[in-house]
C-alpha cells in the first residue's frame, strides 16, 4: 500500500469519527465504525484511541514498516444530531459490504458534512411542543402547558444564539434558566392560578442534557472511563447552569416579595 493511499484512508476515517463525535455518538460506536472502515479499506495494522474531545488514529502497512501515518483530531464542541450518526453508520456498512470505495466514501462524507440540520424555526417549534408536553406530563394544567410552550418557543432562540458565541455552557444555560424564571414569574403575576413549578419544569426540559448523560453511562459501562467521566461532568455542568439561573432568579424575587 502506498503511503499516499494510506494517508487518504486515515484522513477519511478520522473525518468520519470526528463527525460522529460532533453529532453525539458514544465512544464504542466511534471506535467500531473506525475499525470497520479501516479493515474494509485494506488496513490491517492500526491503533485507535478516542475520547470525547479527540480522535487518535495510527496505521501502518504490514508489509512496509516505513509506511505509516498518524492523525489527531480535536473535537472542541459536540451536540446531538442522530441523523448524521445514522448516515455515517450506513456509510461504514456500505464500505464493509463493498458497495462503496475510498473515493465514494470521501464524496459521501462531504455530502453528510454539508447536509443541513433542521431549520431553526423547526428546532424552536420542537422546543415549544416539548416544553408544553412535559409541563402537562408533570401534572400541569392546560394553561400551564400553554405558557410553558410559549416560554419554550421564546427562550430557545436565545439559546441558539448563545451557542454560537464563545460563552461557556455553564453561563449559557444559566442565562437561559434566568430568562425562563423571569418569564414564568411575569405570567404568574399576570394570570391567576398558574402553577409556577409546573411551568418551569416543562420549560427547562429542552435544555436537559439527556443524550450526554446516557452516553456517559454507556461509556463508563463499556470501560471508557475517561470519556464517560468527561461526558458526565459536561452533563452536570449544564444541569448546574440551569439550576443556578432558575434558582437565583426565584430566590431574588422571593426575597424582594414579588412571589
Amino acid at each position: 500500500m502506498y503511503k499516499t493511499e494510506l494517508k487518504r484512508i486515515i484522513d477519511v476515517t478520522a473525518k468520519a469519527c470526528s463527525m460522529l463525535l460532533q453529532s453525539g455518538a458514544d465512544i464504542t460506536r466511534v471506535e467500531d465504525t473506525a475499525s470497520h472502515m479501516l479493515r474494509s479499506l485494506g488496513v490491517a495494522k492500526y491503533d485507535i484511541f478516542t475520547i470525547t474531545n479527540g480522535v487518535f488514529l495510527s496505521a501502518a502497512d504490514e508489509n512496509d514498516a516505513n509506511t505509516c501515518y498518524t492523525r489527531i483530531c480535536e473535537i472542541p464542541k459536540n451536540s446531538s444530531d442522530l441523523g448524521k450518526v445514522d448516515l455515517i453508520n450506513t456509510l461504514s456498512r456500505d464500505i464493509e459490504a463493498g458497495k462503496c470505495d475510498l473515493d465514494g466514501a470521501e464524496k459521501r462524507l462531504c455530502e453528510i458534512e454539508k447536509s443541513k440540520t433542521y431549520k431553526t424555526v423547526f428546532i424552536i417549534l420542537a422546543s415549544s411542543v416539548a416544553s408544553g408536553a412535559f409541563s402537562y406530563l408533570f401534572g400541569g394544567g392546560f394553561v400551564d402547558a400553554l405558557l410553558a410552550a410559549l416560554i419554550g418557543f421564546s427562550y430557545y432562540y436565545l439559546f441558539i444564539l448563545l451557542n454560537k458565541t464563545k460563552l461557556s455552557k455553564l453561563l449559557t444555560n444559566a442565562i437561559c434558566g434566568c430568562v425562563i424564571a423571569l418569564m414564568t414569574v411575569g405570567f404568574v403575576k399576570l394570570i391567576p392560578g398558574v402553577n409556577m413549578d409546573k411551568v418551569i419544569i416543562g420549560a427547562i426540559m429542552p435544555l436537559i442534557p439527556g443524550v450526554s448523560f446516557v452516553n456517559s453511562v454507556r461509556d463508563i459501562a463499556a470501560g471508557d472511563y475517561i470519556s464517560g467521566s468527561i461526558r458526565m461532568v459536561d452533563a452536570i455542568t449544564v444541569a448546574a447552569g440551569i439550576a443556578v439561573g432558575v434558582g437565583m432568579t426565584i430566590l431574588i424575587f422571593s426575597r424582594v416579595g414579588v412571589i
